[in-house]
């Protein structure tokens, strides 16, 4: 039985050109959508769907549950775009759709054979600035973008129904939101917080606020001392405060009561936070924990600081993918990923910031003071960025970015010529984003002499005497 086959060809090394989340580089998928008979036999196009669409799923079950240790697989059948099971966690949304009919040419003869082979289409689709990166976290939820590519066709020769084949090709997005700005890299101070009970001063300053997913390495530096100035302390002199003021830190009786910081807990929280209705995200935030660190202190809080430094180390990636990225030193082996969406993550990485259409996932440093007595903990927040890219590789970033800017001017040119890049907007999400104009495709009629040696389509003899055509039969362009 005839049927096509479905294939993109990426026009460089990526289906992605430009940066997403940088308008000025032309963020788009540039492919060429490859449709082939399966036996070199025709088929008759009737029209080519291709959607472009953006799936977000929170999961449910890990939600409100204790133990979430166990791996979630990426793709599961229940989460598949064509699967209808759960929708109450499952948001699609559709950037892109159109539908490609062939246009006849006219002709005196009104004989034109709409019999063919194949079909090469340059397809140019815009990304909107608002995209979400590809994701997967086995906690909340993960992201995934498709390319959904439907042809629909009758076989040559009979005059049965429309059938139809499908192709699902997943879309790595990696979003430039917190790049190539160095401002969410640089070193971060906070000075003179006062702690709830107004007895202690504390100083925090972070040298990388913003960090990479690959085992980057959280530096913080702490100092804490007595606030020699409560807000139930008022003196008249400098000097009174020390003799005459009856506060906490005003007598020697209270001194000796030596005051202690027994631990600092550090903990790196991710949030999860699910919209509403169109405009509002939940104000319930799940939290978890990716990681704890508690240092034991033990000592008495002066009027001279304690200063601490620590260096926290963020993982972020999946375990069950490290194994792909481990060699034997004395056999040194690449392993590859290929087409394996059903049970390994596309994007790997278990934890990123991200902000979509239907959840957002954001980070936060907490930091937690105990103290010994009657004194009352306290914790500090601080929001952070956790992203795909390190500060060491900011140059090699902006390098790329660089370049694929230069791309877009060219970009522009070129489709100028077959009609300018206009502005579309999506009336699915409210977002904007560019409509590239339509490129000539190449179509494969059959029984053409020039397709036939492109194709190296031959035939094979069933007999000997080789004077009936009738017993020649035609070698398969696609097994």
């Amino acid at each position: 039985m005839t049927y096509p086959v479905i294939s993109l060809k990426p026009s460089y090394n990526s289906v992605i050109r430009g940066c997403p989340g940088l308008p000025d580089t032309l963020p788009r998928i540039e492919c060429q959508l490859r449709v082939r008979s399966n036996d070199s036999l025709p088929f008759k196009l009737v029209k080519i769907e291709t959607v472009l669409k953006t799936i977000e799923i929170y999961f449910n079950k890990n939600l409100y549950s204790s133990n979430n240790n166990s791996f979630t697989p990426f793709n599961r059948l229940s989460d598949s775009p064509n699967c209808h099971s759960d929708t109450s966690n499952q948001n699609t949304t559709i950037h892109y759709k159109k539908n490609i009919v062939l246009s006849h040419p006219t002709r005196d003869s009104g004989d034109f054979n709409d019999e063919l082979i194949g079909i090469d289409i340059p397809l140019t689709i815009g990304l909107p600035d608002d995209i979400k990166e590809t994701n997967y976290n086995p906690k909340f939820g993960k992201t995934q973008t498709f390319l959904d590519c439907t042809v629909f066709y009758a076989e040559a020769g009979v005059g049965s129904s429309n059938k139809k084949r499908n192709f699902l090709h997943p879309v790595n997005v990696e979003r430039y939101t917190y790049l190539p700005s160095p401002s969410y890299f640089r070193p971060i101070n906070r000075s003179n917080i006062t702690s709830p009970d107004q007895k202690f001063l504390i100083n925090y300053s972070i040298e990388n606020p913003c960090v990479s997913m690959d085992s980057d390495a959280l530096k913080l530096s702490i100092s804490i001392r007595l606030n020699p100035f409560p807000s139930n302390a008022i003196a008249s002199s400098p000097n009174d405060l020390d003799v005459s003021t009856p506060t906490l830190f005003s007598t020697k009786k209270k001194f000796k009561s030596k005051l202690k910081l027994k631990s600092i807990t550090t903990q790196i929280l991710e949030y999860l936070e699910i919209l509403k209705n169109q405009s509002e995200f939940s104000s319930t935030q799940t939290t978890n924990i990716l990681q704890t660190s508690v240092r034991q202190i033990d000592q008495i809080i002066s009027m001279n600081s304690l200063i601490f430094q620590f260096s926290l180390k963020i993982f972020t990636k999946e375990r069950f993918s490290q194994s792909f990225e481990s060699s034997d030193s004395s056999c040194p082996e690449t392993k590859l990923l290929i087409n394996k969406i059903g049970d390994i993550p596309l994007q790997y990485h278990s934890s990123i910031t991200t902000i979509g259409q239907h959840f957002n996932v954001s980070h936060s440093l907490s930091i937690r003071f105990k103290f010994n007595k009657s004194l009352k903990n306290f914790e500090i927040n601080h929001p952070l960025i956790i992203s795909f890219w390190s500060a060491n590789q900011l140059p090699l970033i902006e390098n790329l970015i660089l370049q694929e800017r230069q791309t877009a001017k060219f970009a522009k040119k070129f489709y100028k010529n077959f009609g300018r890049i206009k502005n579309a907007s999506n009336s699915n999400n409210g977002s904007n984003c560019l409509e590239y104009p339509s490129l000539p495709p190449i179509i494969y009629n059959f029984n053409d002499s020039e397709t036939n040696n492109m194709f190296n389509i031959l035939y094979s003899q069933k007999d000997a005497s080789r004077t009936d055509p009738s017993k020649l039969r035609r070698v398969p362009v696609i097994q």
